[in-house]
C-alpha cells in the first residue's frame, strides 16, 4: 500500500465517520439523532466486548509492525516492573506522568523515588512544560486504542498533557483490553456519544500515536525520533 493509499483511506474513515446526515452511514453508521447515535454506541460497544481477543491480538500485531513495544501485563506489578526496567535501561531521572493512578494500585511516584527517579505531574510543577521538554520518559494512559493500525487515542485534558506523549525521547502507554477498538469508524461515533451526554461539542484536543516518531527528508531517508519520541511502549493491563 503506498503512502498516498493509505492517507486517502484514512481520510475517508474519518469522513465517514463524521457524517452528518440523517441516515446512518453504510460502512458503520452515523446517525444525526440521539437515539441512532446511543443505538450504535451499544451495537459498538458490544460488538467490540465479543472480539475482545481478536481486537487486542490485532492491535499487538500492528504496534509491532511499526515499530512499537508491545508488553502484557497478567498482574499490576508487572506493569511496574516494566516502567521500571525500561526506565533503568534508559538511565532515567526524570519522568512525567498523568495526574492520578495510572496503574491502580500503584504509587509510581513513590515506587520510582524510591529508585532515585522523580516524578512530575501537572499537579505537582510549576514548570511542567519545561520540565517535560527535558524529562527522560513520559507515562500516560490511554482512551482508546485502534486495532486495525496500532494507534493510541489520547484526549488532552486538564492533568493530562499532550506533551506527556510527544517531547520526552520514550512514552510509556497504559490500557485495558476494553479500550481496543475496530478502528475510526467506532472512534468517533464514541466520542460523539461522550460529548452529547456529556453536553459539550466534539474535542479537536485529540492525539492519534502511531508508533514512534518518523521523519523523511527529501530523498525519503526515514529518520526516528525527530519530531517525537524515539520508542513507544504500550503496556496492556491484562488484569
Amino acid at each position: 500500500m503506498t503512502a498516498r493509499t493509505a492517507r486517502e483511506e484514512i481520510l475517508a474513515d474519518i469522513k465517514r465517520a463524521l457524517h452528518r446526515e440523517g441516515k446512518l452511514d453504510p460502512v458503520r453508521g452515523v446517525a444525526s439523532t440521539s437515539t441512532q447515535l446511543g443505538d450504535l454506541v451499544s451495537e459498538i460497544r458490544r460488538t467490540c466486548e465479543l472480539r475482545r481477543a481478536e481486537l487486542v491480538r490485532q492491535f499487538e500485531a500492528e504496534l509491532t509492525r511499526i515499530g512499537g513495544r508491545f508488553h502484557r501485563a497478567a498482574k499490576v506489578e508487572s506493569a511496574f516492573e516494566y516502567i521500571e526496567q525500561v526506565a533503568s535501561v534508559r538511565e532515567a531521572r526524570t519522568v512525567v506522568a498523568w495526574d492520578g493512578q495510572i496503574i491502580d494500585g500503584i504509587d509510581l511516584s513513590g515506587r520510582l523515588g524510591e529508585k532515585g527517579i522523580e516524578l512530575l505531574t501537572e499537579a505537582t510543577s510549576s514548570e511542567f512544560i519545561r520540565r517535560t521538554a527535558t524529562a527522560d520518559l513520559g507515562v500516560s494512559g490511554v482512551d482508546y486504542a485502534l486495532a486495525d493500525t496500532g494507534t493510541l487515542v489520547l484526549l488532552a485534558r486538564k492533568g493530562q498533557a499532550r506533551s506527556i506523549s510527544l517531547l520526552p525521547p520514550v512514552h510509556i502507554a497504559v490500557m485495558k483490553p476494553e479500550q481496543v477498538l475496530s478502528g475510526l469508524s467506532d472512534l468517533f461515533p464514541l466520542l460523539r456519544g461522550k460529548a452529547e451526554a456529556e453536553g459539550r461539542d466534539l474535542s479537536s484536543a485529540i492525539t492519534f500515536i502511531t508508533g514512534p516518531s518518523r521523519t523523511a527528508d527529501i530523498e525519503l531517508t526515514l529518520v526516528v525520533g525527530v519530531h517525537g519520541p524515539q520508542q513507544l511502549h504500550v503496556v496492556l493491563l491484562d488484569c
